[in-house]
């Protein structure tokens, strides 16, 4: 397995700011990752692609959640972002809902302002190539996870178009790439053997834990809290694996995360 060399430049115990400061403004926007910058260690940001082969920034397959997409024509039913293409994509209001919404009460609580939401410009989903730009100019590190594409055209294509992107603005060495699909960290470690990569699992562990990620030819192994418990990570930090946990929003549970031995927490509250 490769040395941690992205850790390495991280002061651990690190925080990861999930999807930019997504408790205060829209989740993978522009504004997210500027709101996160000088609160946390690095941001993690979610990629999937346009009909037109556009990596861009975004959580889910559908634009229905975090976009207008139900209000504009010619999106329809079932939204599937691979369906439009990023010119189509770019004229969608992907902030606004957060407003309207008010996900973690942070305008109700008076965390943020509903004011100075109402003066930032409208967000876009951002392509992955300007986001990365920004995060340069913040020197910001970034945990880059690939959506699952199984069932899109860009399945084989994706971790080699995104590797290609991180490394035209020469961000590999500030860029962890992540995924729960491991074949496509398996491609990207094909493609650059030096490229920090960490497994993502939720729900069950492989039955060989530290076999499957010797596999991979990975030490980062990012698991959901519902699968983290002191015992496992004691015995692979034992054994160099790098243990980050998503999603932990408690303080009080941040740090005792942190007591057991894990490397970083993503978090919507920074």
């Amino acid at each position: 397995m490769e040395s941690d060399n992205f850790f390495r430049k991280i002061d651990a115990p690190a925080i990861i700011a999930h999807r930019g400061y997504r408790a205060i403004r829209a989740e993978n926007t522009l504004s997210a990752f500027k709101a996160a910058s000088n609160r946390c260690d690095f941001v993690e940001l979610d990629v999937g692609f346009s009909k037109d082969g556009v990596a861009i920034v975004i959580h889910d397959d559908t634009l229905e959640r975090t976009t207008n997409a139900q209000e504009i024509a010619p999106f329809k039913p079932p939204y599937n972002i691979a369906d439009y293409t990023y010119e189509e994509i770019s004229q969608l209001d992907a902030s606004s809902w957060f407003l309207a919404t008010d996900p973690f009460n942070t305008i109700k609580d008076g965390i943020t302002k509903k004011e100075e939401l109402e003066s930032i410009p409208i967000q876009r989903v951002p392509t992955l190539k300007e986001t990365l730009s920004l995060l340069k100019e913040l020197n910001l590190p970034v945990n880059v996870e690939i959506k699952d594409l199984s069932n899109t055209p860009f399945d084989k294509v994706a971790p080699k178009r995104i590797l290609e992107e991180i490394k035209s603005l020469d961000m590999q060495n500030s860029t962890i790439i992540s995924s729960f699909n491991h074949s496509y960290l398996k491609a990207i470690k094909e493609l650059d053997s030096n490229i920090e990569i960490a497994a993502l699992q939720e729900h069950n562990h492989p039955k060989e834990i530290v076999k499957h990620l010797k596999d991979i030819d990975t030490n980062n192994y990012n698991i959901d809290i519902e699968i983290c418990n002191e015992v496992l990570v004691k015995e692979l930090t034992a054994q160099g694996i790098n243990i980050s946990v998503f999603t932990v929003n408690s303080k009080k549970l941040q740090e005792q995360l942190f007591g057991w031995g894990v490397k970083a927490v993503f978090t919507d509250f920074l």
